[in-house]
């Protein structure tokens, strides 16, 4: 999705005059605006001015009053690139103007400028938590394609606030590069401990992963298990039941994940996945 501004004011405009345009990034010209401006998660709302250039960004769900609120400081141009940048020509050394653009430039996929405002902090001696040195790390180990930094960096700080983020990018970067699955499951397994009660969604995530790993199946069968049994709602249920099935499946306890699969068949006949999964499994005692 996609809001122009016109440029009745230097970038802002009233609502009366404003664009909007709604694009699926998944087809026709959605796939290259998609590509252009880094979408990476949906919905995502990028407001540009008219000349292309991007003011700001909503990346993810917000509810209805948080949703305005962010609107409205767009609209008034607070904490917006433009306004930003206005700042860091009047002091370049503002530990949090910097900070603050460094995290719009690495929602917007730009790492090289998001990691030029973290060396800038360094550089000020300004970076009193060590949040820069964390943000420094992150965007080294995403550019190298290397996550033993961060994993290291959860090492030295195994109580620190970083030390959830630290993990779970590590995790990312092992995932992306198609390697060293022990370790993924490893580092999974840590984020998961971290928690004093995990939510069902995390669990049946972990479970999920577990399962095309194919990595620890007796944990993720108990993390799933009691997913299925914590679900918040019934379409989340049959998903975690799935998942169930699944890790059953490649446990090698076919007749299991048949049974299971087939409560999710019940309860969503109209499902065409559910059906494929059924079939899938029937079709490996054959094998």
């Amino acid at each position: 999705m996609i809001r122009r501004p016109p440029r009745s004011t230097p970038l802002y405009s009233s609502a009366a005059s404003d664009v909007y345009k709604r694009q699926d990034a998944e087809k026709g010209d959605g796939i290259e605006l998609a590509k252009k401006y880094n979408i990476r998660g949906f919905p995502t709302i990028v407001f540009l001015d008219r000349s292309g250039d991007e003011i700001d960004r909503m990346v993810g769900y917000r509810p209805p009053d948080t949703f305005l609120q962010e609107l409205e400081r767009i609209r008034a141009g607070r904490n917006t690139l433009p306004a930003l940048l206005n700042e860091f020509e009047k002091d370049p050394t503002r530990f949090r103007t910097l900070f603050t653009l460094a995290n719009k430039y690495e929602k917007k996929g730009d790492i090289l400028s998001a990691k030029l405002m973290v060396d800038a902090i360094l550089e000020a001696g300004t970076d009193s938590a060590g949040t820069a040195e964390f943000y420094s790390i992150l965007y080294n180990a995403r550019e190298a394609r290397d996550p033993l930094p961060l994993v290291q960096y959860a090492d030295a700080h195994p109580d620190g606030e970083r030390v959830v983020k630290s993990l779970r990018e590590a995790m990312y970067i092992l995932r992306r590069e198609k390697k060293e699955p022990e370790l993924e499951a490893s580092l999974y397994i840590r984020l998961i401990n971290l928690s004093d009660k995990p939510s069902p969604n995390e669990c049946n995530s972990f479970a999920w992963r577990m399962s095309q790993l194919e990595i620890q199946l007796e944990m993720a069968l108990d993390k799933v298990t009691w997913a299925v049994a914590n679900a918040p709602d019934e379409n989340q249920k049959y998903m975690f039941i799935d998942t169930k099935a699944e890790v059953l499946w490649k446990m090698g306890r076919v007749d299991e994940a048949i049974s299971e699969i087939q409560k999710c068949r019940q309860g969503k006949p109209e499902d065409d996945y559910y059906r494929k999964q059924e079939e899938k499994f029937r079709q490996s005692m054959n094998t």
